[in-house]
């Protein structure tokens, strides 16, 4: 059986509506602003057969979700302009903290994440470019396995024993993920007792990332753990910088309550 590139990503359809879950799989192959696909390219990113693709764009088109160019390829639709000013209202972090993560960015040197977990992938939901020409580079909006990289590791160390048990075992039952969930339990329990992760090489090699969650304050729990995270070329995160790095992420990760979060989120 082919795996899908929703699959592949540990996206579940169980329990849902496989059309529902294939249709927005064609939405997920249009990356770029202005960006349009031919229907090769579309089946090529989907790993779908080519009659479904069709059905699906077909579908789309006429829900003025996408729309045919006059070269027969296929780009984003008007209807996609209300959900994504609805979606950014939503996800966007308020200018001061996204100044405060610039703050951090400028003073390691190292690009600045906030990621929050989706099943099982973290989506970056805001970032803070860090100063070097060669840099650690994450589009907000993207998706990344939850099994690898420390921001994934320092996310599941927040979660609740059952929530952290079931993403453990959806792993575990997707045939497409090859990853050790008793090893990944214990690198989270290592985690939540030190306080932040650091990974060198995991999700990308030559990368690294240290990552901390962002505290609950008062009474105002979150809804779900997020992490602040650093990351960069493996050459500049060496054992003598990790204390200064790890010092100035704690202050950052202080701050993130008050400066606020994406209203989603709060």
């Amino acid at each position: 059986m082919t795996t899908t590139a929703a699959e592949s990503t540990g996206r579940s359809e169980a329990g849902g509506i496989r059309a529902v879950s294939r249709a927005l799989a064609v939405l997920d192959c249009f990356e770029n602003e202005g960006q349009s696909l031919t229907l090769a390219e579309l089946v090529r990113r989907c790993e779908l057969p080519r009659t479904t693709v069709l059905r699906l764009v077909d579908t789309l088109v006429g829900e003025r979700m996408l729309q045919l160019l006059p070269d027969g390829r296929v780009s984003v639709g008007p209807r996609m302009i209300r959900w994504g000013a609805f979606a950014k209202a939503a996800w966007s972090a308020p200018a001061a903290t996204l100044a405060r993560l610039q703050q951090l960015a400028d003073e390691t040197g190292e690009t600045v994440s906030l990621y929050v977990r989706r099943g099982l992938t973290r989506v970056a939901i805001a970032q803070a470019p860090g100063r070097h020409t060669l840099r650690h580079v994450v589009q907000v909006g993207d998706e990344l396995p939850i099994w690898l990289g420390a921001a994934s590791t320092t996310l599941l160390s927040g979660e609740r024993p059952e929530v952290l048990d079931s993403v453990l075992a959806a792993l575990d039952a997707n045939t497409a993920i090859d990853v050790d969930t008793s090893a990944l339990r214990d690198r989270v329990a290592a985690i939540r007792e030190q306080g932040w992760g650091l990974s060198h090489g995991e999700r990308e090699s030559g990368n690294s990332g240290l990552a901390m969650l962002v505290p609950e304050v008062g009474d105002r729990p979150l809804l779900q753990p997020v992490v602040v995270v650093l990351g960069g070329p493996t050459a500049r995160f060496v054992d003598a910088r990790i204390p200064e790095f790890v010092a100035a992420l704690r202050a950052c990760v202080q701050d993130v309550p008050q400066t606020g979060l994406p209203p989603a989120l709060e």
